[in-house]
């Protein structure tokens, strides 16, 4: 009877662990969890069934119950290639690359002759923000394997954020010899070329691209760019036409469309030239309608076409947002001017102080803690007479009767230096008094 009992158990659990592997590879992850948890209830200590159930649960996107499952399986075999590989590849998935790293460790002690461990390990590495030893890692790869495009690729990522930006270009250009069809790769690397102003180089690499794929637009469009910054309007105007034709629908393109068709109608006196520039401008700006590029031009734009287009208004209306919005940076630029003003007066440079104060008193005249600040720059600078003069300007504008007002304490609270500024003109019209005397 022992022995019956023992082979029933026996047969269920081989039963619902080949139930769950058969629904695991036939895609039924929910029977499959069932199936292995009637499993597990059998026995606890099985490796396999807890790493199949990791992966199941990776399968239905539920990344910590993976995890604690794959755990599990790595508890009762720690040698576990798969183990170590499902943590580490799961950990970096969830946002945790600085424990994936970790276990990719482990995996590069295990077997150092495998590259595809030390490159998950640099991409871990990267993922947690420490390029430079993601740099180290993809470098010892590249001396056993220069045939790799994806290690060239995340060895220029590197360079890249590491502020190297030669050696970013370098294996970029790398990666390409070895797939030039990566449209993504070929814009990143013209975008960064533009972007450090090495137009020369970015024209001869957007010819390239653009001769090995016509239809890359990232290529179309930063070489219409580059040609846009080396002056070649004709040929900027005919990559971006390219871009456009291929959908490109990028603020880049169009702004810069948009801004040439501007360029060439005024050189030529086209008005089908404005009317372009009017559209595409107008798409540019409908996309991000803070930029004061675009604003400027297409208000200069409507300027020209406003007979035919009848848009006038539009464009007096974009003129008053671009007032609106230069008078806004206009105001950020006078209160941050307002910092230098503290700055100088902490240098002892109390003159210069006071002439920054005075310009935000006209700049911000409701703010009346300006005029303090004048005030006690000149006190600093033993300016007595104009020390008065700008603390009493400051007291009148709280209160035109400061001198025989009955404070309150809320309104002491509110205006704090009111006190300190009734008591400094005590002291120097009684400074001032002795001295005459």
């Amino acid at each position: 009877m022992k022995y019956l009992l023992f082979f029933a158990l026996f047969s269920a659990q081989q039963s619902d662990c080949e139930r769950a592997l058969v629904e695991f590879a036939s895609g039924l992850y929910e029977e499959a969890l069932v199936s292995m948890q009637q499993c597990i209830a059998h026995d606890t200590t099985n490796y396999r069934i807890f790493f199949l159930k990791g992966r199941t649960l990776e399968n239905l996107y539920r990344y910590n119950e993976a995890i604690t499952a794959l755990q599990k399986a790595f508890q009762l075999n720690p040698d576990s290639r798969g183990a170590k590989s499902a943590l580490a590849s799961l950990y970096l998935t969830s946002g945790q690359p600085e424990v994936s790293a970790q276990f990719y460790e482990k995996l590069v002690a295990a077997e150092p002759h495998i590259n595809r461990w030390k490159i998950s390990w640099a991409r871990a590495f990267m993922a947690a923000g420490n390029f430079q030893d993601a740099l180290e890692q993809l470098l010892i790869v590249e001396q056993t394997d220069t045939t790799n495009w994806l290690l060239y690729r995340l060895i220029g990522d590197c360079y890249f954020r590491l502020g190297k930006n030669w050696g970013a270009y370098q294996h970029y250009y790398y990666s390409l010899r070895l797939n030039p069809y990566n449209k993504s790769l070929w814009g990143t690397l013209m975008g960064l070329l533009v972007t450090n102003n090495e137009i020369t180089g970015a024209i001869e690499v957007g010819n390239e691209a653009v001769s090995i794929d016509s239809t890359n637009v990232d290529a179309w469009r930063f070489l219409g760019v580059a040609y846009y910054r080396n002056g070649n309007l004709r040929q900027a105007l005919n990559a971006l036409e390219k871009a456009l034709a291929l959908g490109d629908s990028t603020f880049m393109t169009l702004g810069h469309f948009g801004i040439l068709n501007y360029h060439l109608a005024q050189s030529r006196a086209s008005m089908a030239h404005f009317l372009e520039a009017e559209k595409y401008l107008e798409k540019a700006y409908q996309m991000d309608p803070l930029s004061l590029t675009i604003m400027n031009y297409l208000v200069s734009t409507y300027a020209r076409t406003h007979a035919f287009t009848r848009n006038g208004q539009r464009g007096l209306d974009i003129l008053d947002e671009l007032d609106m919005r230069i008078a806004e940076f206009d105001s950020i630029g006078k209160r941050a001017n307002i910092q230098r003003g503290h700055l100088l007066r902490r240098m002892n440079r109390n003159l210069e102080a006071a002439n920054v104060f005075i310009a935000a008193t006209r700049d911000f005249p409701n703010e009346f803690i300006n005029f303090y600040e004048v005030a006690l720059s000149y006190d600093r600078a033993n300016e007595r007479r104009l020390a008065i003069d700008w603390y009493t300007r400051y007291l009148e504008r709280i209160d035109p009767n400061w001198a025989t007002k009955q404070w309150t304490t809320q309104e002491l609270e509110k205006y704090e230096f009111v006190s300190v500024a009734m008591r400094r003109i005590y002291i120097l019209r009684t400074d001032l008094f002795f001295e005459g005397n």
